[in-house]
This record gives structure tokens, sequence and C-alpha cells, in this order.
């Protein structure tokens, strides 16, 4: 697993940067069940741990709710704070500070959990006894088409290699979150699992269509959506 030297450089200013937004691919993290979540329920303290850029602080402040993000890299938190003018720091600040989220949301956090028995019960320090935590992310070890064609495709091109930071650390099912969840006390309101297209188009606009590996990949997504 990365030391936390090693995090704060995975997790910094280039992290954001890594992942340009492309219109044809849809956001896997569906930030629009949060605005809708949040719409429906009285408004209070709402924590994203793991902000970002802080488009659900805009939004959740733009409902009335107090808005707080939470970043590890302390860079990464004064820019979003900058940007979004909603209070952004790290987890030891909010901590100290006593912050206690009537709603807080992990958006592809668990996945890049490094010390789960330590980090997850620092987290939950930050909610209250009856507060709500809405947690997503990927399932990267359930089963499904989509993955099988991925493991055969390359496993066909062994000569070749992609090279990345392990932004992921953890590959989880859907009976291991669950698990994981009820480990720490939660109680499950609603638990929703579907398969996105990301990393496959959403849609085969014009230009795509002269792209074979494009077509082939958004044409096996919509066969293993089906069959999901």
């Amino acid at each position: 697993m990365p030391d936390d030297e090693m995090l704060h450089k995975m997790y910094g200013k280039a992290y954001l940067a890594a992942f340009p937004s492309d219109h044809n691919i849809a956001d896997p993290k569906e930030p629009e069940r949060v605005v809708a979540w949040l719409e429906s329920q009285p408004v209070g303290t709402f924590v994203d741990y793991g902000c970002g850029e802080g488009t659900l602080l805009i939004e959740a402040k733009r409902l009335g709710w107090d808005a707080i993000g939470i970043e590890l890299n302390s860079d990464v938190a004064e820019r979003t704070q900058a940007a979004t003018g909603a209070r952004v720091m790290t987890p030891e600040a909010a901590i100290h500070a006593g912050i206690q989220a009537d709603a807080l949301h992990l958006g592809d956090v668990i996945e890049h959990l490094t010390r789960m028995n330590e980090q997850m019960p620092s987290i939950m320090r930050l909610l209250k006894l009856d507060g709500a935590l809405l947690a997503q992310g990927p399932l990267e070890a359930n089963p499904h088409l989509f993955l099988k064609f991925v493991q055969v495709s390359r496993g066909l091109r062994r000569g070749r290699k992609t090279e990345m930071a392990p932004y992921h650390v953890l590959l989880a099912t859907s009976e291991g979150q669950r698990r994981l969840f009820a480990r720490f006390g939660l109680s499950e309101v609603e638990y929703h699992l579907s398969e996105v297209c990301w990393p496959a188009p959403a849609n085969l606009r014009v230009g795509l269509w002269r792209q074979p590996k494009q077509v082939a990949m958004f044409t096996i997504r919509k066969l293993s959506q089906c069959i999901s």
C-alpha cells in the first residue's frame, strides 16, 4: 500500500488534471442522485469527503446546506475553497474543528483507502450518530460481461503495458462492500447497484463511428448492461 508521502503525491493537483472531462463519457459518480437526495431532506451540514473540484459543494450551498469539503492534499483543499467559497479542509483539520455532518458523502473514496481499520472510523467521527452516509464507488471485482471482455482482450496483448499510479488500491464486490458497511455499524437504508457506461462511450456520436475500438466497447458494454 502507498504510504502517506506517496498518497499526497498521488492525489495532488496533478490528479485532478489527469482526468479531463469528456461529454461523451457519462459520469459514473452520478452526482445528480446526491443532489436529488439533498433536495428531499431538511437542510443541515453536508460534508463531501474527497470533494475534488467542489461541484457537489456548490450544489449543496445552492440548496441551503452548510457545505464543507474534505481533501487529503492541503494544496487541493485551498484551491477548491477559493473556487467554491465553501469551507474545505484536510481530514485532520475537520476532526480538530469538531465537524459533525447530517449527511456525509463518500464519492469514489472507499476504493482509495489504504488503512481501512484506521481511516473508516476516523471518517465516521465526522458524522452524527443519526446522520446519513451517502457512499458511492466502483465495485471493480463484481463480475459482468464487459469485465470479462477486457480481461480476455488484455490477455491477448501480453506484450503491451500500461503504467499509471495505483489510484484504486481496493477492488470490491457488492457483498464485500455491504459487509464493510455493517462492520462499521451502519444500517442500510438503500443500496443501488448498476453497471455504468464508463470507460466505454455513453453514445456513438458521428466521429466515433470511424473508430472500431470505440464501437466495440460501446456494443459490448450495452450487451453487458442488458445481461446485468
